[in-house]
């Protein structure tokens, strides 16, 4: 990518946040029954993020039983996380006064670099494996992912939780019936088939342990992400510039790319 030279929008091509968890191979499959290619995008915090050979080794057991619909990108993050909280953790801890900052924020990284995945391989939609069963968690609860869909509108890709309201039953039997590998089941879990986020695992331990969930107020969510949708823009601008592209004009192309597409589907 150049600037004045952007990529044609494929629209048999989706991506998905990928872990090789239940939720998000269930959306894999899912998606697979309607694209040519769906791209796999996982991440890396540099903060307590390990094991992230599995997911890798989900993708393969996916393209052995799909026929290769998938491809796989492992990226990391460390850097934009550092700018969107790291660095300002203590300062966003006394503004929000609550552990949810540092998984947000991780989330909303991992949302601004998927945007970013997206422009830069031409593609117009985006999903996770988000799930209403484990909406405890603060970035899947429905007003974070209204406001990170938002988020994704202001930056020209369609954002979408296909399995938010598939159980979790369902999922499991689908990836059963592929003859997938399931992991260790504790509880609703399934353990050893994606990355384990070790911070993630000590703030939400009373929920899994002991059915307590964490308390999240949503106008101070709310807040939070607004105020990083402002800062992940930014670190957007910046990437795109350093590669000689003008983001403005880059979004410009691609809306101008998706009414001439709704023009000619009427």
């Amino acid at each position: 990518m150049t600037g004045g030279n952007y990529p044609e929008l494929k629209h048999n091509e989706i991506a998905l946040m990928f872990s090789g968890g239940v939720d998000s191979t269930a959306t894999a499959v899912m998606l697979a029954e309607h694209y040519d290619k769906i791209h796999l995008v996982t991440y890396r915090n540099g903060y307590g993020h390990y094991y992230h050979h599995r997911t890798a080794e989900r993708v393969d057991e996916l393209n052995r039983r799909l026929g290769n619909k998938f491809v796989y990108s492992a990226i990391s993050i460390k850097d934009y996380f550092d700018e969107i909280i790291v660095n300002s953790v203590m300062r966003d801890y006394r503004e929000y006064r609550s552990g949810f900052i540092w998984f947000m924020g991780c989330k909303m990284s991992m949302h601004m670099r998927s945007a970013v995945y997206c422009l830069e391989h031409g593609l117009p939609r985006m999903t996770d494996g988000s799930n209403s069963d484990t909406d405890e968690m603060v970035e899947q609860a429905l007003l974070s992912l209204s406001l990170i869909q938002f988020f994704y509108e202001d930056h020209t890709v369609d954002f979408g939780t296909p399995v938010y309201e598939v159980r979790r039953e369902e999922s499991r039997k689908v990836i059963k019936d592929l003859g997938l590998k399931m992991g260790v089941q504790v509880m609703d879990r399934h353990l050893c088939i994606q990355p384990t986020c070790l911070a993630g695992e000590l703030y939400y331990m009373p929920y899994l342990f002991f059915n307590k969930p964490m308390k999240h107020d949503e106008p101070v969510v709310g807040r939070f992400i607004r105020e990083k949708s402002e800062i992940c823009h930014r670190v957007m601008g910046e990437y795109f510039a350093r590669k000689g592209v003008n983001l403005d004009d880059l979004l410009k192309d691609r809306r101008q790319q998706l009414a001439a597409r709704k023009e000619a589907d009427s």
